[in-house]
Parts: C-alpha cells; structure tokens; sequence
C-alpha cells in the first residue's frame, strides 16, 4: 500500500475563486499563490503543516539569505515551479507515509515492547483514548472511525506538535524504556508554546511572510527531518541545529498501520498504530534555553526570574502561553514587544518581554514596504494542557487583523497606540467591574462575601469584553500608514466609552430598590455607606481616569459632557 504526500492529495485547501479540493505537496507550493487557505481539520494543524511547508521552501529555494534574496521572491509572486519539483523528486522516497524502512516522520517497523498496538483515537486529541476521555465525546476508543491516509497524515503532523506529556508505551530498540515504558515524555514539540503566526491573503503570502532570512544558520547542519537518517525506536534528548529541525522535530515515535478497506476512499484505512515516546528539545541549562528562543519563531517570550536562579544563567526566557478565557487582542503585549536577542552581558537592563521573531521580521523596512496595503492577520493557537500534561483541558484558537504599520521596527507610534488602546479598554472594563461590586454591597452583599462579589465583577467583566471584542478588531483592521494615532485613539476612547456607558445603565437599571437606600460597609471611621449614587459616581471617575489620556484634547465629541465625570474628592 502507497501513499506518497508529495504527489497524492491530502491537504484541503480553499482557492482564490472560491472552490475546494485536496492537493499534494507538490500542488500545494506550485499553487500556493492561487491557494487562499489551508481547509484543516482543527485550527491547531495549520502551524505544523504551514512549518512542514517553510521547512520544504527553504530547502527547495536555498533561501532566503537575507532580506534582499526574499525581496527578489516577493517580487515573482510565485514558489520557483522547476527548484520545487527538483527538490521534491530528490526526497520523494521520504514522504511515503507506509514505507517500509522509512515512512514519513514515522519508524520503520516500529513495534512496542508490549506487542500491542493502539487505536488512531489516539492522534486525534477530540476523541477518547484510554484516560483522555474528552468531555461529551461523542466517540469511543473502543470503535473510532477509520482514518484515511490523508487524514491519517495530517494527525500524525498534529501528535508531533501537540501531543500529551507523561508515561509513552516503550518501544522496540530504545534502550532508556524500563518495564516497557518511557517516563518524563514532555509535551509535543509546540505544546509548550503560544504559537503565533502571521496570514496573508494567499498561502503564497503565508509562507512568505514566515521565510526567514537563513544567513548565520548552522551551516549544512540545519536539516529536516527527512534529511537525516530514518527514525528508529531510539530516542536522544538534544538541542535542535536550527530552525529547519525545529520545524519538522520528531516529538514521538510513530507509526501508522494501514490496512485495506473498501468503505474508505482510495481503499486503504488506517485503524492501528504505535506510540511511543521521541526526541526531547534539550532545555536543561541556559544556555540550551537561549538557544530555544532564538531558534523559535513563532512565539512570544518571558523573562523569567526563577529560571535564572534555577539554571544559574543571566537570561532565561519562557514562552508565553495563551490563555483560554482570554481574547487574543487582550493580550497584545507580548506579541508587539521587540524581538531583539539581548547578549547576556546586558541581562540587567533586558526587556521583560520579547516578541515573535516572525513578526518582528515583518517590522523590517523591506517587508514594510512589500506589504503595505495588504491585509494580514494574526492566527493564535495553544492548547491548555492538565493533570501533569497527561490530557488536554481546552484548544486555544483565535485571530485578529494585523496592521502591518503596528509592527514597524522604525516608528513605534502605532505600536504605542495599539497597547495604549489595549490598556484604556481594561481600565475601563475595570471601572464597570467595581460599579457592579459596589451595587452589589449596596444592596445588601457584605463585603467580607468576597466569592459572591468575585461573581458579580468577573459577569460584568465578560460580557463587557465580549461587547469590546468586535468593535475593538474593527477598530485595529482600519489602522493605515496615512492615518494618525492620535485620531484613531480618540476615537476608540469614545467607542469604549459608549459602550462600557450602555453597560452600567444595565447594571444600574436592574439593581434592587434597596441599593438607592444604600448598605454600611466598614468600622468605626472607615464605616461607608454605599447605595447606589456613591457607586455611579465611583464608576464614573474611574472610567474617567482610564480614558482621559486617550482623547484628543483639540477634540469634543457629541457626549462629551464633563458635568457627568465630576465627583467630590
């Protein structure tokens, strides 16, 4: 049974005219400027294909050296159709995916120690398996759906990137398996990762807007994995040679068992497979860490104060990871903070924060200018693992318009403007949180019942950013070169305003008579009383505050009527 990725389709894509299909990989890269977006199973295997994808570019092209060989690209507005097949003919005996020595980022033969085998529920995180048993599964481990091969082949990118941590059944020929188990297997090779990662309005601007410039990388040493020696059970804990083999690391030993089926299109189905523990990233010292970051493109990074002492190095940085509860733009800091790579000399005065080495290449004064004009968007993904990592717990997925002027490495004004937007927001959902805290006491709730007032701030909280979040990605989509920060601040204060405004004239429409009366809070001469005048007025000046700085002051807008801010000291 054959099954070659690099000429049988599997990737689902939506064309620029609007109709779909399944391309291979060579299609897929020849087409990729006639490819509108990747058509996946789940958000989270765009990065490991779109890095299976730069992995394969940055071979077949031999580039780009720097900023003016990808310049000299952007301007053919096409992948180099002859240097792609080249290459892919060269390697096409690695991307069969049920070859017998060397199948696809998998292991010939691979066999468990046990002698058992699992079923495909495994690779796909939303289906039962074992203990990770998803809430609501509508499947069972016991009789999963067969995979196809293409299928199959976008699942087995998926574990290498995603999978759970902890105990791995041990395989055939690894030599650190003890009573036929790996233990200490760390989460796939993205799961420690906020990944983010920039989109263009092709996957030709995709792909483009990820190939970074290869000059200073370890030479002949930074391969994929398709490139080096066939994977076996044995697995080694190392440091990556560069970005190439962190694009295509093999997280796991894998191997898929196909086997005929006449129900599943093209005849063969994939039921069965191997699981085992592979290749750990080496982050025990600093310096490996340092090496991680700048070797890692698509996150943003954190000072870490605790590494530091712990591996007794001057500059430790630790992915930021993406939380949950919170929309992405909530969260915008992390991913504008610059990207430089400070020398350890320089540890004392080094940034809390660094961004995405990959936005901050679109910053650069090239990229600027290919791009202007073009609408970009950012794509977030992470996964919330728990239980010491052994189950995932929820999938983070998001995206937000990128304006290309906001990453500008020359001009930190839309920057600026950008966090400041980010910040005046919170401040203000901060002020509507309070209102709801002090209507709450004032109509009766102690403030000793701290859970009960937890409840009424988080609920005004929510539905205050889920009324922010469209206006706000609206907002950010119309920042332009030709526009000016301080208009476009302005006008966002007013929007915010108006709608956090809309918000408290809820809250205080549906309060309890008893509030207007009021409720005694405190002792002795802290004692307060709160009712529901003492609230607005609070509510009012600490929106105020949050906003003030964002208005132009050469500027009234149609309610801007100071009396309503006004409040005794």
């Amino acid at each position: 049974m054959e099954f070659n990725l690099v000429d049988d389709d599997w990737l689902p894509v939506v064309f620029t005219d609007g109709s779909t299909g399944e391309v291979s990989l060579r299609e897929v890269l020849v087409r990729a400027h006639e490819v509108r977006s990747l058509a996946l199973d789940v958000p989270s295997q765009v990065p490991p294909v779109v890095r299976l994808l730069l992995a394969i570019a940055h071979r077949a092209l031999g580039g780009p050296a720097d900023e003016k060989q990808w310049q000299v690209w952007w301007d053919k507005a096409a992948f180099n159709e002859a240097a792609v097949n080249c290459y892919l003919g060269e390697h096409r005996s690695r991307f069969g995916l049920f070859d017998a020595q060397a199948p696809f980022m998998q292991g010939g033969g691979l066999q468990a120690l046990n002698g058992k085998t699992k079923t495909a529920a495994l690779l796909v995180p939303h289906v039962a398996s074992g203990n990770n048993v998803p809430l609501f599964s509508a499947e069972r481990d016991a009789q999963p759906d067969a995979l196809t091969p293409a299928e199959a082949a976008r699942w087995l990118l998926h574990a290498h990137a995603w999978d759970t941590a902890a105990i791995k059944t041990g395989a055939v020929g690894d030599e650190k398996a003890k009573a036929g188990k790996t233990t200490g297997n760390p989460v796939g090779a993205l799961g420690q990762l906020g990944v983010i990662m920039p989109m263009g309005p092709t996957l030709w601007h995709t792909l483009m807007c990820n190939l970074l410039p290869t000059a200073g990388a370890a030479g002949g040493e930074d391969l994929p994995v398709w490139e080096r020696p066939p994977l076996t059970g044995q697995w080694a804990e190392r440091m990556p040679k560069g970005r190439l083999e962190l694009y295509t690391w093999p997280a796991r030993r894998i191997r898929l068992i196909p086997e005929p089926d006449a129900d599943v299109p093209g005849g063969v189905a994939v039921r069965q497979v191997v699981v085992c523990g592979g290749d750990r990233i080496a982050l025990s010292t600093g310096q490996e860490l340092l090496g991680w970051m700048s070797s890692e493109p698509h996150s943003a990074w954190k000072r870490s104060e605790n590494l530091e002492r712990k591996r007794k190095f001057p500059l430790v940085y630790w992915p930021v990871r993406h939380r949950v509860e919170r929309q992405l733009w909530r969260g915008l800091a992390p991913l504008l903070a610059r990207a430089e790579l400070p020398s350890t000399a320089a540890a004392k005065d080094a940034p809390t924060l660094r961004g995405p080495a990959v936005l901050a290449q679109l910053g650069t004064r090239e990229r600027l200018s290919a791009l202007k004009g073009m609408p970009l968007r950012v794509l977030a993904v992470g996964f919330e693992y728990g239980n010491q990592s052994a189950v995932i717990d929820e999938a983070y997925g998001d995206e937000l318009p990128l304006p290309i002027a906001v990453l500008s490495a020359q001009d930190d004004d839309w920057r600026n403007a950008v966090l400041d937007a980010v910040a005046a927001a919170e401040g203000a959902v901060r002020a509507l949180a309070y209102l709801a805290e002090n209507l709450a006491v004032a109509s009766g709730c102690r403030r000793s019942e701290e859970g009960l007032l937890a409840g009424h701030r988080e609920r005004a909280r929510e539905t205050a950013y889920a009324e922010l979040d469209a206006p706000f990605r609206r907002w950010l989509a119309s920042l332009t070169d030709d526009a000016d920060p301080d208009e476009a601040l302005d006008r966002w204060a007013h929007e915010v305003r108006q709608i956090i405004r809309s918000q408290a004239r809820e809250l205080l429409a549906s309060i309890s008579p008893a509030a207007f009366h009021g409720q005694a809070s405190g002792e002795g001469d802290d004692a307060q009383v709160m009712d529901a005048f003492l609230a607005e007025i609070f509510f009012h000046r600490a929106l105020h505050k949050a906003l003030r700085e964002l208005f132009d002051t050469d500027t009234d807008g149609p309610d801007d009527d100071p009396t309503d801010l006004e409040h005794p000291e």
